[in-house]
């Protein structure tokens, strides 16, 4: 798994670098979710960390772009993200060009 190198946060986390420290370590935290790029399939995912470090799910193919703490604001940041790229006008179609900071990240 790979984290961007911009992440978009929530409000609602406050100790940053102790979440970026734990998921890059593969250590499931309480209520963490994630908002995963999948490349392959070409779409947003939300994915509890648990999920995400334990290996519940298929082996992630894509990029962490946004972390939240619960599900609610997980959803809340996944809408600011579309808000975003609808604003900056890219293509819907292709979600992995709605995040320009973060494209040298992604290998198609």
């Amino acid at each position: 798994m790979e984290l961007a190198k911009e992440l978009f946060v929530a409000e609602n986390i406050s100790d940053l670098e102790t979440v970026v420290y734990a998921l890059r370590r593969n250590i499931p935290m309480p209520r963490l979710y994630c908002i995963l790029l999948s490349v392959l399939k070409n779409r947003y995912e939300i994915i509890s960390s648990w999920q995400l470090c334990k290996g519940s799910l298929p082996p992630p193919d894509g990029l962490v772009v946004g972390i939240a703490n619960g599900k609610q604001e997980a959803y809340s940041l996944m809408a600011y993200i579309i808000e975003e790229a609808v604003q900056g006008e890219k293509d819907l179609c292709n979600p992995h060009t709605w995040i320009e900071r973060n494209a040298n990240e992604i290998h198609l």
